[in-house]
């Protein structure tokens, strides 16, 4: 039987991984990030990251990543509500790259 992952973070938002292979959790390698969620799924584990930008640890396997694509949420800000998914008609799409297309 193949060994697989289970992830968990802590409290103090450590990540921590524990094999089926294994007996004890393991802290994962950047100890300096601290996450606030994390999803799995068999080649891959992603979270986001308290500095609220979103990581993704890809498992060492035969399939290479072909490309790497960026998506931008664009929110307008207001002092009263904060942001606010309501858009101007001169503003960007609320989703879009970094040309803002």
């Amino acid at each position: 039987m193949p060994s697989s992952l289970l992830w968990a973070v802590d409290v103090h938002g450590g990540v921590y991984s524990l094999s089926t292979a294994g007996q004890y959790w393991e802290l994962c390698k950047d100890g300096r990030l601290q996450f606030k969620r994390l999803a799995a799924v068999k080649q891959c584990c992603w979270g986001i990251a308290c500095d609220h930008q979103i990581y993704v640890y890809v498992h060492s396997n035969e399939v290479p990543i072909r490309y790497q694509e960026e998506t931008y949420e664009n929110q307008r800000w207001n002092p009263v509500d904060g942001f606010s998914d309501r858009l101007l008609p001169s503003d960007r799409w609320q989703w879009s790259n970094v040309a803002g297309l």
